[in-house]
């Protein structure tokens, strides 16, 4: 007697060679895939999950559970989940960890869900786990040294108001003996003058200039230091207006070069507007003193509204509508190279012989833009004149700020 089961072979075939690609995918997949039964026991393992049971062979790992493997407070947490699942709740994305042999902390992201039999009782339970350990100890080290920036960030504070304060200290108590050097050396060449020696006397005009440029020295100090320290709040301030007022105030200096200012039409901006003044003045007066001999130094100052992000918050991407204030001259022009160093505290790109001055009035220039939370560049050839840049917003908080500076 016979019986063709050949349709019971074919399924069966077709069984096996699921069981064999769904057994190839799990062996091959680098995330860690196991079951286990209701008592919490290894029924599968792939080599991955092996790895973290340091396991060489599946035969190892099944029947056992995870009390065999990690130490008691780990297991037990693993444990608890997977009794939670065991009731019907599932685990989803849930962040654990394990200690290997050399204690060294091991991160998965573990979803855990229920295996249910062919009658629907939950039987025991399947899991996934992803190997985050790398994304954990990047975040590890990014708080790391986000905690370190701020640290840092309080630290330049900290140094930046103490060095404020001590510039500020020492410009201005060195300001009394000054005057009296300045006072007694007047006093010393109008009532002793004409008895003192042509040697003596060029001893007298070399430390009555040397007392003047320390004075001028001193002046800029205090500005570079009040900038931040000494500022008022933001208020509406009239560029055109305050273009006059520094022209009018450098009229005696425009006379001696024979040059002339040109001011275009210039907006009405949130700003300090005594900053916006020495600004101004700082420009226009670099603009005159930088002039070329045989040219009659021309300055132009003029303004446009453009839109685009705050420059100093650029990555942020917010739009916002800008003044962009540009002092244009046709003086000496310099090399562009040399564009980062001309906006440092005492450089100079010329001898004090060639042009008088203490190689901070571009620095405060500089500072005054970046507490408007702004930027200030230029463009230049040598013997084509320059063009300095300053973009900042219109419309600013009503208590300005600034980043690592004191504004008290």
């Amino acid at each position: 007697m016979g019986r063709d089961i050949t349709e019971r072979k074919r399924i069966e075939e077709e069984l096996a060679h699921e069981r064999m690609l769904l057994r190839t995918l799990i062996d091959n997949l680098p995330d860690c895939i196991y079951a286990k039964d209701a008592a919490g026991r290894k029924i599968l393992a792939n080599p991955a999950d092996l790895k973290n049971l340091n396991c060489k062979t599946e035969a190892e790992a099944i029947g056992k559970t995870d009390f065999d493997f990690f130490p008691r407070d780990i297991a037990e947490k693993f444990f608890a989940d997977d009794q939670r699942v065991i009731e019907g709740h599932p685990v989803i994305n849930r962040e654990e960890y394990f200690l290997d042999p050399e204690d060294r902390k091991h991160w998965l992201l573990t979803s855990k869900l229920p295996m249910r039999d062919q009658n629907g009782t939950i039987a025991g339970l399947v899991g996934i786990g992803r190997n985050i350990t790398e994304q954990k100890e990047a975040e590890d080290a990014l708080r790391e040294s986000e905690a370190r920036l701020r640290q840092f960030t309080t630290q330049l504070e900290r140094s930046n108001r103490e060095l404020q304060d001590f510039a500020y200290v020492a410009s201005h108590d060195l300001q009394e003996p000054l005057r009296k050097i300045v006072v007694f050396g007047e006093r010393l060449k109008e009532q002793s003058g004409e008895k003192l020696d042509a040697e003596a006397r060029d001893f007298l005009e070399r430390m009555q200039r040397a007392a003047s440029r320390m004075q001028t020295l001193i002046n800029d100090l205090l500005t570079f230091s009040r900038v931040t320290t000494k500022a008022r709040p933001f208020t509406q301030v009239d560029l055109a207006e305050v273009a006059r007022e520094v022209v009018n105030d450098l009229e005696g200096r425009i006379e001696q070069v024979k040059g002339r200012v040109e001011v275009g039409t210039l907006p009405v901006v949130e700003a300090e507007s005594l900053q916006m003044r020495q600004l101004l003045q700082n420009l226009i007066g670099n603009a005159l003193k930088f002039r070329r001999p045989e040219v009659t130094p021309v300055v132009k100052v003029a303004a446009q509204i453009i839109t685009g992000p705050v420059p100093e918050e650029g990555a942020a991407g917010v739009a916002q509508k800008l003044c962009q204030l540009t002092v244009s001259d046709n003086g000496i022009g310099f090399e562009e190279k040399y564009l980062d160093r001309i906006f440092n505290v005492f450089q100079r790109l010329h001898t004090r012989n060639e042009y008088e001055g203490t190689g901070m009035g571009l620095a405060i220039a500089r500072k005054i833009v970046l507490y408007h939370h702004g930027e200030i560049t230029a463009k230049s050839k040598p013997g084509e004149g320059a063009t300095f840049i300053a973009t900042f917003p219109l419309i600013h908080p009503k208590e300005p700020s600034h980043p690592g500076e004191n504004h008290a």
